[in-house]
């Protein structure tokens, strides 16, 4: 999902949404005044109903069900009374951010170097949407979806079915690529008749891959890599991101989980300081600005966000970093914060302590959000670099999230099954909510995955890196950071998301050692999140 320049009607609507909260906080307090004997042995706020009225229309009725207080470090988890008059404070897993979203499709203001680097997925497409160097040309060229064609029943390959011969005959195109590439191109025509973009999520994924293969062998034949991207603008992109965040939980679940872990590590400091490395829009942060402005042990003295910008902001981020900065500000003072963006433009090898402006009193997180990848390497010395960095500021806190694929550290061939898997397992979390034959599918999975699917294969230098939750464990751990568990109820409001927005039962969470946190689909884990001091 893209998030935009949010206007002044977008950021009152949600501003007033807190406002009607505080209200009805107001209103059961005081029928709990005048009813005393109806009054529960816990605190008020310890208690809270879900808001049904502010999330989305699930598919069958659902009770309202209490937590414990989301603003106590680790409270235990437990199901009271149902009937509980206790007020409702603001929570993560309530925070419904497209309201920002939907007002700006079709903005004709919206800047034309938009990407979603605040976001998975569309966030590491940055280099390649928006580089006129960056993608080779396309020999099997997507065309909109037609209604699906009725199958040859004994061609008509099955999901079950498909998999393991696709993956094998897909494995020995690449085999051949690099080294044979006319074998390999003839092994493609072939492959080409049992792969559709319009078929089943197994053919579909396989498409993509034959697409970047062909791309691959071309650009090896000709000896060069003259390359285009494919046209699309900006509205089409923002529908995409929409499309994919309304279907799959991948970005509410990174920065609910990362926010809660912010918000649990500055729970009673006065002075809060966010240093976020690669922000864009930073809607992440109007989420955590409303739970800080409800915060039950009272609103910060201050709340301070430097902002380091985004690999897709380009050469000049200035402006654009200014524009989010008065975006967050004017939403702070909406939820009558006191707040302060601060663009940091120095180059992030030239970064110190000094750059951040970093006062005694304040309680620092860090924040790495789908960003760390775009600087691995081989060595990966700049993601040394930035971590050693955040380490020498001394945060109280430090939020991790990354994709979950072995894609840097190996070869070709090894990149090319462990992408296969990944992103079959993406491609099939789409078909629950998404319809086979709705542009909106076609949209996410050309627009967005198709183009990760071309940066893992090639050509050229730059591709899609992403690493495993072990490796960044030896980042971490090498830069001096330790785990941080997160909290009992972080994850249960985890797992709240998942149900309340009514997403598959094929989504889960994968909890592994030090502190990782991993949604998965169908056991798969896509993006994980971890924090870390």
């Amino acid at each position: 999902m893209a998030y935009m320049c949010a206007d002044s009607g977008n950021l009152m609507a949600i501003a007033q949404q807190v406002i009607k909260q505080k209200q009805q906080q107001e209103q059961q307090q005081q029928q709990q005044q005048h009813q005393p004997q109806q009054q529960h042995h816990l605190t008020p706020l310890s208690l809270h109903p879900i808001p049904w009225n502010n999330t989305p229309p699930l598919g069958y009725p659902l009770p309202p069900t209490d937590f414990p207080d989301p603003f106590q470090p680790d409270p235990p988890f437990h199901f009271p009374d149902p009937h509980s008059a206790a007020a409702a404070p603001f929570r993560f897993s309530d925070f419904d951010s497209d309201d920002w979203m939907d007002t700006l499709i079709g903005a004709a203001d919206t800047p034309a170097w938009h990407t979603n680097a605040d976001f998975p997925f569309p966030s590491d497409l940055n280099r390649l949407m928006f580089s006129s160097d960056t993608a080779a040309p396309l020999l099997l060229q997507p065309t909109p979806p037609p209604p699906p064609p009725p199958q040859d029943p004994v061609n008509a390959l099955s999901e079950t079915d498909s998999a393991h011969p696709l993956l094998k005959a897909l494995t020995e195109c690449a085999s051949f690529a690099e080294t044979e590439p006319d074998q390999a191109a003839e092994s493609l025509t072939r492959l080409r008749k049992s792969v559709s973009q319009h078929g089943n999520p197994t053919q579909r994924v396989a498409f993509y891959f034959c697409q970047a293969l062909t791309r691959k062998i071309w650009a090896q034949k000709e000896k060069e890599n003259n390359k285009f991207a494919i046209e699309s603008t900006t509205e089409e992109l923002t529908l995409s991101y929409k499309a994919l965040n309304d279907a799959c939980p991948y970005s509410k679940f990174a920065h609910l989980t990362a926010n809660q872990a912010i918000l649990e590590a500055t729970e009673t400091a006065s002075n809060i300081h966010i240093v976020d490395f690669g922000i864009v829009q930073g809607i992440q942060w109007a989420a955590l600005l409303q739970a800080f402005a409800t915060r039950s042990s009272g609103k910060p003295n201050k709340i301070k966000i430097s902002g380091i910008p985004a690999m897709a902001l380009g050469a000049s981020p200035g402006p654009s970093l200014s524009a989010t900065g008065n975006r967050l500000s004017e939403f702070a003072k909406l939820l009558d914060l006191n707040f302060e963006f601060t663009p940091i433009l120095t180059p992030i090898h030239e970064l110190n302590h000094s750059s951040f402006c970093i006062q005694p009193n304040e309680a620092l997180a860090v924040n790495f959000m789908l960003q760390l990848y775009n600087l691995l390497d081989e060595p990966p010395t700049a993601v040394d670099t930035a971590l050693r960095l955040a380490k020498s500021l001394n945060p109280k806190i430090v939020t991790l999230g990354e994709y979950e694929a072995g894609l840097t550290r190996v070869g070709f061939l090894s990149r090319f099954k462990a992408a296969f898997k990944y992103f079959s397992a993406v491609f099939e979390s789409l078909e629950p909510n998404l319809a086979a034959d709705s542009a909106e599918r076609f949209q996410v999975e050309s627009l967005l995955l198709g183009r990760r699917i071309a940066a893992v294969i090639g050509p050229g230098p730059v591709r899609e890196r992403m690493e495993e939750k072990e490796q960044w464990k030896v980042l971490m751990e090498r830069a001096g950071f330790e785990s941080v568990s997160l909290s009992h109820y972080a994850i249960s409001q985890a797992k709240l998301l998942l149900w309340n927005y009514s997403y598959s039962s094929l989504f889960s969470l994968v909890e592994s050692s030090p502190g990782f946190l991993s949604l998965a689909w169908k056991d798969v884990p896509l993006l994980t999140v971890s924090s870390w001091r």
